[in-house]
């Protein structure tokens, strides 16, 4: 019977135990696919609208005009917002107003004033401490309890040694740690800027003046800014251009500046970045100051 009823149990535990490495699995295999699928962007201002969306992959989850997930999120948060509160308003209307309540009618019999009666001498006399006195207080042969250190001494038990207060770290040694950082940081930053793909990047500016000279500096000042732009984002991040246009409006009232640009990113590239930071900074960094500082510390013992 009892072999029977471990068994059972045995089957329910790996049964349980199975069901939790299913959903593990399954977890796992979820944040894969979020890490592998890329997440896409696209934002444009074109006749002076600026547009956006945004997508995981073909799902789309939020865009200007309120649509994708988020969008019907809010939507249905401020539905049942508004729901509430005409459900306040319809208790609110059940209530009677003030001037509805009925008024109280005056008391033509007064209140009776109280009175107190004389409380006796007895009552209130000072009870005297008929506590017995405390016999421990001048009996010589009561032994004193040890304390807890003594008692750890009687017992054999060694106390704690107390370790001394770290140092804090000098300015040159907050300054050489944060260097360490940044040396090891800098790779992995790169490779996730670089991961960020911007593709189809176009722009049809236009600089306009009425005055002609005004016209050709404002054109000078805007290409010497839009071109080596241009080329920092090249070397920053993954870019693929589809138009640039960049004229002068000589005699224009208005200047046009039309651009648009998309945007993909996956988030698999930032965990690998965090690995790769981690494990650079632990063994080119961390290790070897900790067996520096451990040398040092020996000379100067030796010494």
């Amino acid at each position: 019977m009892l072999i029977t009823l471990l068994a059972a149990v045995g089957a329910v535990l790996l049964t349980i135990l199975k069901v939790i490495g299913w959903i593990l699995l399954a977890v796992l295999i979820l944040l894969l696919i979020i890490m592998i699928i890329p997440l896409r962007a696209e934002a444009s201002f074109i006749s002076e609208v600026f547009t956006y969306r945004v997508k995981l992959w073909f799902v789309p989850v939020m865009d200007s005009g309120g649509g994708g997930i988020l969008g019907w999120l809010k939507k249905r948060r401020a539905k049942k917002e508004g729901v509430e509160e005409e459900d306040d308003d319809l208790f609110s209307d059940d209530l009677p107003d003030e001037a509805e309540k009925p008024e109280e009618l005056p008391s033509d019999e007064e209140p009776s004033e109280s009175v107190s009666e004389p409380v006796p001498a007895e009552d209130t006399a000072p009870e005297e401490d008929t506590a017995p006195p405390d016999e421990t207080e001048d009996d010589p042969f009561m032994e004193e309890e040890p304390e807890p250190e003594e008692k750890k001494h009687r017992f054999g038990r060694r106390r704690k040694k107390e370790k001394p207060p770290k140092e804090p770290k000098t300015l040159g040694e907050k300054i050489e740690f944060l260097l360490d950082l940044w040396r090891a940081a800098d790779r992995p930053l790169l490779r996730i800027f670089k991961g960020i793909h911007l593709y189809d990047l176009y722009a049809d500016l236009i600089v306009a003046d009425e005055d002609a000279y005004k016209c050709a500096l404002n054109y000078g000042r805007v290409s010497a800014l839009l071109y080596p732009l241009l080329g920092w984002l090249s070397t920053l991040f993954t870019v693929r251009l589809k138009t640039i246009d960049l004229n002068a409006g000589f005699g224009l009232e208005k200047s046009r500046w039309d651009a648009a640009v998309k945007v993909s990113f996956r988030l698999g590239t930032v965990v690998i970045a965090g690995l790769w930071f981690l494990v650079t900074y632990i063994f080119r960094y961390f290790i070897p100051g900790k067996l520096r500082g451990r040398k040092i510390n020996k000379a100067a013992r030796q010494k």
